[in-house]
């Protein structure tokens, strides 16, 4: 991301707003969504009085985003598609709201067998291969990108990239 320009910025399922705040100082302008209300209360308040008065977040769905098709430059999804009934439709919508060269950038589990997250923490899915993501993003017409693992115990966080087609290659 440091070669690149933020421009319009939207953090898909932004939680506490933690990603938002991070980038959001290089945006052009910056949205959070997400489906629950708690959650938005937790990251207004993390906004407040950080001077990212072009940043907000609204109540909003990931199937279902709230922007014209090709209107956004960079999309973060950091730690949200585990809980999705349907990760690649999400991939798709989010697909559809970006610009050409625009920027997607997932953050989650790789595969994992820790059955207790579904049960404790609400989890669909217990991580994501490489291959499915690059899957859902060649559906989604973008360019598949750099995938950078950080391993860790138990588990594995993964940062997967793409970019809509029409535009520049994928990140190396």
């Amino acid at each position: 991301l440091s070669e690149r320009t933020i421009g319009d910025f939207l953090d898909i399922g932004t939680g506490t707003g933690r990603i938002l705040e991070a980038l959001g100082r290089d945006a052009r302008r910056g949205t959070g969504i997400d489906l629950s209300r708690e959650m938005l209360a937790l990251a207004r308040a993390r906004l407040e009085g950080t001077g990212l008065d072009h940043c907000e977040v609204r109540l909003a769905d990931m199937y279902s985003l709230p922007f014209p098709e090709g209107s956004i430059d960079t999309i973060t999804c950091h730690q949200v598609l585990h809980f999705a009934a349907d990760p690649a439709a999400a991939v798709a919508e989010a697909a559809r709201v970006l610009r050409p060269a625009g920027l997607l950038i997932l953050a989650d589990f790789a595969p994992h067998t820790l059955e207790d997250l579904r049960d404790h923490h609400a989890h669909r899915r217990l991580g994501f291969s490489d291959d499915e993501v690059a899957g859902w993003f060649r559906s989604a017409h973008l360019v598949p990108g750099r995938t950078v693992a950080l391993d860790g115990d138990p588990l594995t966080v993964v940062i997967w990239s793409a970019v809509a087609s029409g535009g520049a290659e994928a990140p190396a």
